[in-house]
């Protein structure tokens, strides 16, 4: 199949303007509770959930990070997104995590570059 210039600007265009939208608490929270660990199959919900219980900032990141698609986060993120899962009251939820990812990815993935 041939993809035209006009077709190829088409679906540059689209995807650039995908990319610019914010990430939602409910697209973290989605992809937290159906993406799962390859290693041992637990939702990336359940580790980031038990590290916070724990006070493991760093688990919690990097459930966030895998769950999210996350490889390779800008110089000082991951301690951004550590610092921000830890300063969560003891009583947080999945919902009040799901917030904090949206706005860290939101901040260092979506928006104008």
């Amino acid at each position: 199949m041939k993809v035209s210039r006009n077709q190829l600007r088409r679906i540059i265009r689209e995807t650039i303007n995908e990319a610019k939208e914010p990430m939602t608490p409910d697209y973290v929270y989605l992809a937290m509770t159906q993406n799962k660990s390859a290693r041992t199959g637990v939702p990336f919900i359940d580790t980031a959930m038990d590290g916070l219980a724990t006070g493991d900032g760093r688990i919690v990141a990097n459930a966030i990070m895998d769950a999210l698609w996350v490889d390779d986060p800008p110089m000082g993120a991951d301690e951004e997104l550590e610092g921000l899962v830890l300063s969560l009251p003891p009583d947080a939820d999945e919902y009040d995590l799901a917030n904090i990812a949206s706005e860290w990815g939101t901040r260092h993935f979506r928006g104008t570059w």
